[in-house]
């Protein structure tokens, strides 16, 4: 990756092509235009091919020997899917050292379909060491994969996995102190924190939906993200895509939105194209505590309608060399707010649109007030760097 020097900022340049449909800032109510996906594709880097598993190998071909496998499989075992559609209202997941995979390493090949009802397409509980890879999780109008806090999760691998049309969530991690997804059912705070999930990944994922969210409840049509977790400790989100996840009134949550009690998560090298909110570390409700020690770092977002960043009841976090770009001045590009304690950074980052960042933050290097000349076609997605940028001039904090 080429870098230039930026007055004191240190602009990460990355090799954007253009997106060939613009999407503009639309009055509350009437949702813009969506992104062109496979345009948006094209930036993207490429899963590399996971290495062939030593242990045994199940081959499958329709749903009824796929649950029978997911079930009975024993340690170290790799389920692997034939191309194929494979309708599933939900498929449970508990077994430890299981990877389940299609069998040629393309994602689009095969498809876990939920047919468009309200479900989980797969539901995760007490797994260690599992990877889900290489296939599409589709048409759910609640999650595409859902797995549950409290249940001692550890290395669970989401790699190379489209998720398509998944119209709450595309990858849902529930509350630690929820016994099974419970309202009522709880576990003390010490308690969940001996069985949050811990040490997972998000890689080379692409999040998708072809229109605003249908479900016009609850939230008025706007409760609908790319990844929503909670209690996460030590994880990794990096090389992911999300595009047009959007409410129907430009209030849908971030593409990634972690929150409630998490600790060094990791949100890295994503591209997020028109959705509502991009990155959230935290938000404005529930415990006072959402984030410990979190990063977000060298992640290119095109705002949608809301913020491109937003950090919020957190404590040492850093926002570190992100470019941000949004088509209104108005439109917060980054937000810190309601802190939950010192430490947090905001560090060499280059924006446009508004920024809010307290005197409590740590705040240099930044470049907030971009211009459009600046990015070769930034209405439509394409953010590298002109002669004009290494010229200009802008306020640093």
């Amino acid at each position: 990756m080429t870098r230039k020097s930026f007055g004191s900022l240190v602009v990460a340049l990355v090799l954007f092509a253009s997106v060939t449909a613009s999407f503009t800032a639309q009055d509350k109510g009437t949702p813009g235009p969506a992104a062109d996906v496979e345009q948006v594709l094209k930036l993207a880097c490429k899963a590399p091919a996971l290495p062939t598993s030593a242990g045994a190998i199940i081959r499958v071909s329709d749903v009824p020997s796929l649950r029978k496998a997911v079930a009975g499989a024993s340690l170290g075992a790799t389920i692997v899917l034939a191309d194929g559609v494979y309708r599933l209202d939900e498929l449970l997941v508990t077994q430890h050292d299981l990877t389940i995979r299609g069998e040629s390493g393309s994602r689009e090949k095969v498809t876990l379909d939920g047919g468009g009802k309200f479900t989980k397409v797969v539901r995760v509980r007490g797994a260690r060491n599992l990877t889900i890879a290489d296939l599409t999780v589709a048409n759910s109008r609640q999650y595409g994969i859902m797995f549950l806090g409290d249940s001692g999760i550890e290395r669970f691998k989401v790699y190379n996995v489209k998720f398509h049309n998944c119209y709450v969530r595309g990858l849902k991690g529930t509350g630690a102190t929820r016994v099974n997804d419970s309202g009522t059912r709880t576990l003390t705070p010490q308690e969940a924190d001996k069985v949050r999930p811990r040490q997972g990944e998000v890689r080379y994922c692409l999040f998708v939906n072809d229109d605003v969210t249908p479900n016009d409840e609850p939230y008025g049509g706007d409760y609908v993200s790319g990844i929503d977790a909670m209690w996460l400790k030590d994880w990794t989100i990096a090389d992911n895509v999300f595009v047009n996840i959007r409410g129907q009134h430009g209030g849908g949550r971030g593409a990634i939105f972690v929150w409630v009690n998490s600790e060094n998560v990791t949100a890295e090298r994503n591209l997020i194209v028109n959705c509502d909110r991009g990155i959230c570390f935290g938000n404005p409700s529930g415990d006072p505590l959402h984030m410990s020690g979190g990063v977000i770092r060298n992640n290119y977002i095109v705002a949608g309608r809301g913020q491109g960043i937003e950090i919020c009841r957190t404590r040492g976090t850093a926002v570190v060399q992100n470019t941000v770009f949004c088509e209104q001045s108005t439109q917060r590009a980054v937000q810190f707010h309601q802190l939950a304690g010192p430490g947090n950074r905001f560090l060499n980052n280059l924006t446009s649109g508004a920024v809010i960042v307290p005197d409590e933050v740590t705040a240099t290097g930044n470049v907030t007030a971009a211009l459009p000349e600046w990015f070769v076609a930034p209405y439509i997605g394409d953010l590298r760097l002109t002669p004009k940028a290494a010229a200009g001039e802008a306020g640093a904090r």
